[in-house]
């Protein structure tokens, strides 16, 4: 007959390893704790270990007040004697000490977690910001962000306080041990035995509760998109007008509904299993009352040790149930603290050198592609292939092709938002990797169609364009008034102070092209060599359009400038135009030289010219 007995030993070493594993997360959390606030978390850990040791002291103060009550009802003594006034005042004493160090406790406390938890943001909000372009284009990243987000805030300040409270058990736990060893070393393991089952149903189901939530994390990010969807000024018009509003509620009561259903499923069992096993605490406790009962009746103690050892029972083995789902407790927070570990824990790729060169100012020979070729990561196909381009300083480029992420790849790569993989780009004969990161960009001012609209005031919206000199209202003025954008700024009750955008009290909101003059005036701040103009026309009207095309000429004077445009009106202003197509540059030259011998550009720039002109024939 087969038999049907399996090993137990293997699952328990793996929970016992998972859980050392798991655990291991704490050294290094106490580490970023002490990195945040070392005198608080010294202040909180004395306070904890003093006040864990006050009960213990008072349970044996009474036990002494009993004793002297039974001694002097036998000497026949009437009233306090001298040693008993003592021990009710040394009780007070304890009972006032305890409560001042309760307030203290708490006051450390609060201030431990408020810095921990702003340094823990910071770290995260750092870490973000080092990781690469190509992490935000990765949806298994935004699953890892949500998660260290959602962890992050809570779980390592919830660790730190679970610890801080498990210290203070254990500090307790050890002092009462002192107590209950001089009655009866075997009642300790009888106390333990009899709550080790409700530990390890706290472990696995602990375990079973993180694994939900993280198989959740797509579904929450769809939930949260709903979310923001229906609460973010840049949909409300299109939710209002196509009647998308209930359906988006819907969609997301639907998916936390299945969420709390799961989640309710979960504690239910949980429930029913520690139901089923508490009875065994009872059966632990009662046998060490019975036993203590059996010695007092016996003479063997005192009436003082029995009141004594009774409240040591209740309380040892309530703080054993107590450390141990503290355990399994701080086993389910260390899982989901490694889910903001694991973001600390990505390693950008592209990096600035550790001996960086200087950056040549000026730029002497110029920048040049040397059979760049690039591949997205996750795709089979290569987005440029071998681009060979020379462009001297001064010199301006327009960058003109079909629809793609072509011409975009060919900027991301020119500021580091990439690397390259195959052929180099160099400026002044150096690789772009020999440079710092923060020196390269530096030297790179960029205006995008869909620039950033901070909901901030004019002057940093204007100042970012060059941070260390945002403060210069001369400087913010004079790029004000060569972007043209004075003209929209005087008309703001609060001029460069008027806080932009309607998310904060007393906001403005711009309309696009207003919006455009801004980001043109951030990128006049710039004292950059290198200017990109990404489609920076797109959201202005034909007036605005030849208005800002003047203002481009004096933008990019004595600049190396690349301007990608669908307008032929802008393209034309470039001394050079390079046309992409399917990753590769199909033409260079002039305009004058590109339309005098018809390709690509020429068959572009007659189609947009048609589409103005309109068809003669009808």
């Amino acid at each position: 007959m087969r038999s049907t007995f399996h090993n137990p030993l293997p699952r328990l070493r793996r929970y016992y390893q998972e859980i050392l594993s798991l655990l291991g997360n704490t050294p290094r959390l106490i580490q970023l704790v002490w990195s945040a606030a070392p005198v608080w978390l010294i202040l909180n850990i004395g306070l904890t270990l003093i006040s864990a040791l006050i009960p213990v002291a008072q349970l044996y103060v009474g036990k002494l007040v009993i004793d002297q009550v039974v001694l002097s009802l036998a000497n026949g003594t009437v009233g306090f004697t001298p040693e008993l006034s003592l021990l009710v005042i040394a009780g007070f004493g304890l009972l006032l000490l305890r409560e001042v160090l309760t307030q203290l406790s708490g006051y450390v406390n609060r201030i431990l977690s408020d810095q921990f938890l702003l340094h823990a943001n910071v770290q995260l909000l750092q870490q973000a910001m080092r990781l690469d372009l190509a992490h935000y284009e990765s949806s298994e990243f935004h699953d890892v962000l949500n998660r260290a987000q959602q962890s992050g805030s809570n779980y390592p300040l919830r660790v730190v306080e679970l610890l801080s409270r498990l210290l203070g058990s254990m500090t307790r736990l050890l002092g009462l041990l002192t107590l209950l060893l001089r009655f009866n070393p075997g009642v300790m393991a009888l106390l333990l035995v009899s709550v080790l089952p409700t530990f390890w149903v706290g472990i696995r189901y602990s375990r079973r509760r993180f694994w939900m939530n993280r198989r959740q994390t797509p579904s929450r990010r769809l939930a949260d998109y709903f979310y923001k969807v229906l609460t973010d000024p840049q949909y409300v018009k299109e939710v209002r007008l196509f009647n998308l509003g209930q359906h988006m509620v819907n969609q997301y009561r639907t998916i936390r509904q299945e969420f709390i259903q799961e989640s309710r499923r979960l504690a239910g069992q949980q429930s029913l299993a520690q139901l089923s096993i508490e009875r065994l605490g009872g059966i632990g406790f009662y046998g060490a009352y019975g036993l203590v009962l059996w010695q007092t009746i016996g003479g063997l103690v005192t009436l003082g040790d029995l009141t004594l050892y009774t409240g040591a029972f209740q309380q040892a083995q309530a703080l054993i149930e107590s450390i141990l789902l503290s355990l399994a407790t701080l086993y389910e927070y260390n899982l989901y603290v490694s889910q903001y570990f694991e973001l600390l824990d990505i390693s950008p790729q592209v990096r600035s050198p550790q001996s960086p060169q200087p950056f040549p100012k000026p730029m002497g020979q110029g920048l040049s592609f040397q059979g760049v070729s690039f591949t997205y990561p996750g795709s089979e196909q290569p987005t440029l292939k071998v681009i060979n381009l020379t462009v001297a300083p001064g010199d301006c480029f327009a960058l003109v092709g079909v629809n793609g992420s072509v011409k975009s790849t060919f900027l991301k790569l020119l500021t580091r938002l990439y690397d390259i993989e195959q052929g180099q780009i160099v400026i002044d004969g150096g690789p772009l990797q020999q440079f710092a990161l923060g020196d390269l960009r530096s030297q790179i001012g960029i205006l995008f169609q869909d620039l950033a609209r901070y909901a901030l005031d004019v002057q940093d919206n204007i100042g970012f364009g060059n941070l260390p000199q945002r403060q210069d209202m001369d400087l913010v003025t004079q790029a004000a008034k060569g972007a043209g954008a004075t003209d929209v700024i005087d008309q703001l009750d609060d001029g460069y102070q008027t806080i932009l955008g309607k998310m904060f009290s007393g906001g403005v909101d711009l309309s696009g092209g207003q919006w455009q003059k801004i980001g043109l005036a951030r990128a006049f701040m710039s004292d950059a060599q290198i200017l990109i103009l990404d489609e920076p026309t797109a959201a202005v009207d034909a007036i605005a359009e030849h208005d800002l095309f003047q203002r481009f000429r004096q933008l990019t004077q004595g600049k190396m400038t690349f301007l990608v445009s669908h307008r032929f009106s802008t393209v034309r202003m470039a001394d050079r135009i390079v046309v992409l197509e399917q990753g590769k540059i199909t033409e260079v030259g002039t305009h004058a030289e590109l339309m005098a011998h018809p390709g690509r550009y020429a068959e572009m720039f007659d189609l947009q010219a048609e589409s103005y002109l309109g068809n003669t024939g009808h």
